[in-house]
Parts: structure tokens; sequence; C-alpha cells
């Protein structure tokens, strides 16, 4: 313990500073403390507390109390870290990869890319994954450019594209066998490519698509044989049209700049994402807006979401919505100093609020798209979840005020005579967090400048279902547990961050002017 300042008297000071050392008194030194024992530990003391005028007294300082208390936190955080899964192996997942051959094939081609990449050593001794090869006359049709038709392949042209782009990631996503015959199968993968465009504001685009791979088993190895790429979007082979709208600078992004780089936006197609093996449902098929119609109707290809969740009993009153949970973030990002962290942003930001059955207070979802960089690694990391509990000593009892209060004295002169009192929000309750492949989607929005948790929200859900479902006819999706209509919330003002090593890591929001109706309300669709 530090000894407080004002313990120091007057005339102590007086005296020292009065001390004089000249050449006829004894020219012994004067010692404030003893240096050379002010850091020895010797079973009794405390190391540094003479030198910084504490109690040197151990017995005093510790609490058995208190540390038997800090040894039985410690074993439940160690039993709950056992019990919780800390990390999310996503070719583990079936609802990604639906059967072992497509997460065989999945797992050696992304090991393959990542070697490329991030330099990183493919082993097929590592966890039974098989090396990925090239057949030497491989058949390959793609949108992406080739520097040389007859020798060219998919993997050498990755390796010499990657020093043309500022940054490239490709992460593939998810995977399904769509013919087997002998040692020869066709899957059918998805994939995300992500890069950073060479210009002086650094676009940063994002490419969505699938590829029909024809693949021999050799030994522990799988050869390719054939690949077709396709991109999602009206033309599959335009590759033009893909990057043309998103190489330009955006608006928002030059009026901040300085505070994150160029954000990586979720794709938003005119038609269902490419797929062999998926069809617009009958329900919506042939459907289209009226021609006088407010809303935009948009089809979003699979993505890997990060979902962080809650139940929330303060309302609207809360806000909680506002902004990304705390339980959501797996690591802290440094963006000052000399080793500050390459990071990449992405948006919008979706929330999805519901009713919990049979309970008080609503469930808020959030669901973050995970970008190439981040979801090109086989294994990725989940926060450990703890739900927030209310303290024993309210922050209120500290306030002078509230004390002033309770013991019917009069308030302070110095308190503020407008503050209004309030209670401390409740806690949230029921944290969860998983990532998941999200489905493809059919989804109706219209323009907002406000906030998820606003009252004008719902007003303008009901106009919206009104035009999209009543007038123009189609099928809104249905929550399997409220059997509800499913509504969202985009919030294209806010910029999650990740980083590779870590995950999620730092959200930025941004202010806009209320005239841009830069958020969105949505409903979901059948599709």
């Amino acid at each position: 313990r530090i000894a407080p300042f004002s313990t120091i008297k007057r005339s102590t000071c007086r005296s020292t500073t009065s001390l004089r050392m000249s050449n006829d008194e004894n020219k012994e030194k004067v010692k404030f403390f003893e240096l050379e024992d002010a850091f020895e530990d010797d079973g009794e003391n405390v190391v540094g507390t003479k030198f910084f005028g504490g109690n040197t007294v151990k017995e005093e300082l510790y609490v058995p109390e208190e540390e038997e208390r800090a040894l039985e936190l410690q074993n439940v955080i160690k039993a709950t870290q056992q019990q919780q899964e800390v990390e999310y192996k996503r070719f583990e997942d079936t609802n990604a990869f639906g059967d072992e051959m497509a997460k065989r094939v999945g797992e050696s081609l992304q090991m393959a890319i990542n070697a490329i990449l991030y330099n990183e050593e493919s082993s097929s001794s590592e966890g039974g994954v098989a090396s990925w090869k090239e057949d030497p006359s491989v058949s390959w049709e793609t949108p992406f450019s080739k520097s040389n038709e007859g020798t060219s392949s998919p993997l050498k042209e990755l390796a010499s594209s990657k020093s043309f782009y500022n940054k490239l990631d490709v992460a593939i996503l998810s995977g399904n066998t769509i013919k087997s015959d002998g040692n020869n199968h066709a899957i059918e993968v998805r994939w995300d490519v992500g890069a950073v465009w060479p210009n002086p504001w650094e676009s940063r685009i994002l490419l969505t698509g699938t590829s029909i791979l024809t693949v021999r088993e050799a030994d522990d190895s799988l050869v390719l044989l054939k690949q077709l790429d396709r991109l999602d979007g009206k033309d599959a082979k335009d590759m033009v049209g893909s990057l043309s709208s998103q190489l330009g600078p955006r608006f928002w992004d030059v009026y901040h700049i300085g505070m994150s780089p160029s954000s990586e936006m979720d794709p938003r197609l005119d038609v269902p994402p490419s797929s062999s093996t998926k069809a617009l449902s009958k329900g919506n098929m042939g459907r289209k807006k009226g021609l006088l119609s407010g809303y935009n109707l948009s089809y979003l290809p699979p993505r890997l979401v990060t979902e962080p969740s809650l139940v929330d009993t303060n309302g609207r009153a809360g806000r909680t919505a506002q902004a990304l949970p705390n339980h959501g973030f797996t690591t802290a990002i440094k963006t000052m100093g000399p080793n500050k962290e390459d990071f990449v942003p992405v948006s919008p930001i979706e929330i999805t609020i519901s009713k919990v059955p049979d309970m008080e207070g609503s469930t808020i979802e959030w669901s973050v798209p995970v970008p190439p960089e981040v979801a090109s690694k086989s294994v990725l990391p989940l926060p450990l979840l703890e739900d927030e509990m209310e303290d024993s000593d309210d922050d209120d009892d500290s306030d002078s005020e509230s004390l002033a209060i309770k013991n019917n004295d009069t308030p302070s002169n110095f308190s503020s005579p407008g503050r209004i009192k309030r209670p401390p929000p409740n806690p949230p309750q029921n944290l969860g967090c998983r990532y998941s492949l999200r489905p493809s989607r059919l989804v109706a929005t219209v323009p907002y400048a406000g906030n998820p948790q606003d009252e004008d929200v719902t007003q303008l859900r009901r106009q919206l279902y009104q035009q999209v479902v009543e007038k123009d006819g189609f099928k809104p999706k249905l929550d399997p547990v409220t059997n509800r209509p499913i509504f969202f919330f985009w919030m294209n003002d806010a910029k999650a961050c990740f980083t590779r090593a870590g995950g999620l890591g730092m959200a930025v929001y941004e202010w806009r002017a209320e005239w841009s109706k830069s958020n969105e309300i949505g409903i979901e669709l059948e599709c």
C-alpha cells in the first residue's frame, strides 16, 4: 500500500530540505532509504514495498478467505473451459461439408491454397489430410484470367496473381459430392475470394462463386482432373461486371478516411447464387416486385458468419442491440504503435430481435460475415462465455448523492439538480456465440436512418410486410420457433474488424447524416 501524501508532515519536509553538507562537516552520505534492501524478499517482506513506502509484512496483505475464493474461481473457469467449445473446426461441420469426400477435398484444397498465400506448410501427415495435386493435363474453365492458356492451372495462376494484389485471400466454405465413380469423384465447392486492389484508396473486393471439381483418389493424395468455376450473378463468366461495382471509392469511406480501411461488403445479387443443387422455391418462383414498390429485392450468397446472441430484458430503453456484445469478441486489435496489426473491416452487421417463448425479454442475435482471410483457417476461435452477474455492491452506493438520500441528509450542493436517477440495466443472460454457414437468402429491404430499437422500426416493418407479402405476393420465411416472419436490421454504418490470428477484435461505428438513410430494415423471404 502506498502511504497517502497527506500524512507527510510539513515540518518533516522542512527539516529534510534544511540539511546542509559542507566541506568542514562529516562527509558521511545521507540515506533516505536502503535501496539495496528495498527489493529483497526474505520470506517476510514483500518485494519492493520498502521502496514504495507500503506495508512490508506479508501476513497483513494475505487474506485466507480471498485466497480460497480466488482458487475456487480459477477452478470454475477451468471447468467452464473444459465444458465449452473454445474453437470451431470448419471441416467437421456437417452443415458445410455434408459427406466425408467433400470434407477431404475441401480441407486438402484449402491447405494447398494456404501454402501459397500465407506460406503455411502443407503436410499430409498432419491430421491425415490428403495432399493436393494437379494432373499435368488438367482441364480448367474459369472466368479468371490466365497467363498461359496451354500450361496454366488453378494453383499456378493463384501463385502468380499474389504479386499483383495488395492482399489476396481464398476460403473454401462448403462442399458436396455430386457424383462418385470408383476412385473418381465430382465435388461442388463454394468459395469466397477477397482482395485489396492496388489503387490509391485500396478498394476491398469480394467475389463469391462455386467450382465443380473432378478429382481422383491416389494413395494419400487427391489429384485434380477438371475444374469448372462459376461466379455468382447474372453472368457466371462476367469478371469485369463483378469487379467494376467494387473498385470505385465509397463516399463514407472517403468521408471517414483515416478511421479504418475500406470495408468488405456483403454481396447482393439480382439472381439466385450459382449452384447445381438448389433452385428457387416454388412459392416465390417468377415473382417480381411492383413497379412503384419502395423496397429493394436482393439475393445473398451463402457466407460463413459469426453469431453472438443473448437474452435482453431491458427493452428499447436499454439499446442493447445497437452495438456488438463484448462476448462476441475473441481478440483485441492493436491499431497504433510499432506492433500495430492489419485488420479486415466487414459490413453490414445484421441484427435480429425476437420474443422469447414463455419468458420475459427478447433474444438479440447479431450476424457478422467472416472475411476470407479469416475463413481460410481450418480452426477458428470461440469466446469463453459467462453470464454476467449483478454485483452485490451496487455502484449507486458509492455515489455521494444517493448516500445522502439514504441517510436522510441534504444532497450536496455540487450534485446536478436535473439529474434523473435510473436503476441500473439488467445484465444480459443466455450468452451465446457460434459460427455457421448462412444459407443463400432472398430478402427485401427499405432504407432507414435510425437504430435497430427505435420505435419507428415497428411501423416500417408493418409497411414492408404489406408491400412485399400482401401486395406483391411474396412468401415470407417463418421462424421455426415462433412461426412468425423473420425481420432483421442492417447496420451499414458499422464495421466489424477481424484479424487472421485472433478473429473478431473490434467494431467501428461511423457517424452518417440522417438524410443518407444508410441503414436498412428487411424481411427474409422463401428461397
